[in-house]
């Protein structure tokens, strides 16, 4: 025998399908167009002592907006990096959804220490800033901020250079501090995260979709039956005895039964036919009910002139 496969085999492999259509072209920009960054050049501002960049980042249509602050000096400069000119084999550029920023702060106290920090709802709780430093051995230094969670979503970053060490640019104790660097996420986090949502969503929907039915199927089937029961306390036509008929279709009082109606019908037969029978005695061939009538009517009359003449000659 035969055994059947549970009904949700039967749209599994839809939804499979439908979810690697949608999840193509989002895997085709991060993996076919792994070279672009983010599309226009950010824009900067200034506000007091925070300087902001407005840019798109990479797998985003909204522009998103990132704060920097220094504290221990003053804010001199942000500038956008070209992230290739920092391009190593030790870093992917997949993993970095924005261009690098230059940061220049001033007024530092000659070796003393600086904190940078780099705020905004774009960050997400294992969002790092990670710092090039072209004049090292390993230019790349990772794990060097600190990632403090605020309402509404917001992330900080807080970098801490001290002025002529691993994270200054100009390696000097010069009571100026440049740090170059970007924020970094996992590319692959993003992409499982993103496919886990989207997969399970889907399968949501279409649950949500199946109890619809099911709710909407009994519904109908309850509707059904009520009508079905409403049609069997109706009586039908073919039921009704004699007593149930309307009262115009009960026998009128007066009229004759089957059997004299029939007697009398009879009687008018066998009264038409004998004065038929002795019509077509003499009556021509051919000749019609109504002439063989009319000729009757002309010799009964003349027969009552013929006598009445007859006697006055008596």
């Amino acid at each position: 025998m035969k055994r059947r496969q549970p009904a949700w085999m039967a749209w599994f492999a839809p939804a499979c399908l439908m979810l690697a259509v949608v999840q193509w072209p989002s895997a085709s920009h991060g993996l076919l167009f792994s070279d672009d960054i983010e599309s226009p050049k950010p824009e900067f501002t200034r506000e007091g002592e925070i300087i902001s960049a407005k840019l798109i980042p990479r797998a985003k249509n909204a522009s998103v907006v990132i704060r920097f602050q220094a504290r221990g000096g003053r804010l001199a400069e942000v500038f956008p990096v070209d992230f290739f000119s920092a391009a190593r084999p030790e870093v992917d550029v997949k993993n970095f959804k924005s261009a690098l920023f230059g940061i220049k702060v001033e007024g530092v106290p000659k070796g003393g220490d600086v904190q940078v920090s780099v705020t905004s709802d774009f960050f997400t709780s294992g969002t790092q800033f990670f710092v090039f430093n072209e004049g090292l051995e390993k230019p790349w230094l990772k794990d060097v901020s600190r990632n403090i969670g605020h309402p509404e979503r917001v992330q900080e970053l807080i970098v801490e250079a001290r002025d002529g060490g691993p994270l200054d640019s100009d390696g000097a104790e010069d009571g100026r501090i440049t740090l170059v660097g970007g924020p970094r996420d996992s590319f692959w986090g993003y992409a499982l995260g993103t496919l886990a949502i989207r997969f399970f969503g889907i399968f949501i929907v279409l649950s949500v979709l199946m109890i619809g039915i099911l709710i909407s199927g009994r519904v109908f089937q309850y509707l059904g039956t009520r009508a079905a029961a409403a049609r069997a306390k109706t009586p039908s036509a073919e039921g009704a005895g004699a007593a149930d008929l309307p009262e115009e279709s009960a026998p009128i009082e007066g009229t004759p039964s089957g059997e004299v109606a029939a007697a009398i019908a009879m009687a008018l037969h066998l009264q038409s036919g004998v004065g038929r029978t002795a019509s077509r005695a003499t009556a021509p061939a051919g000749a019609s009910s109504w002439t063989m009538s009319g000729r009757s009517r002309i010799m009964d009359e003349r027969s009552l002139v013929f006598n009445r003449g007859h006697r006055t000659a008596k």
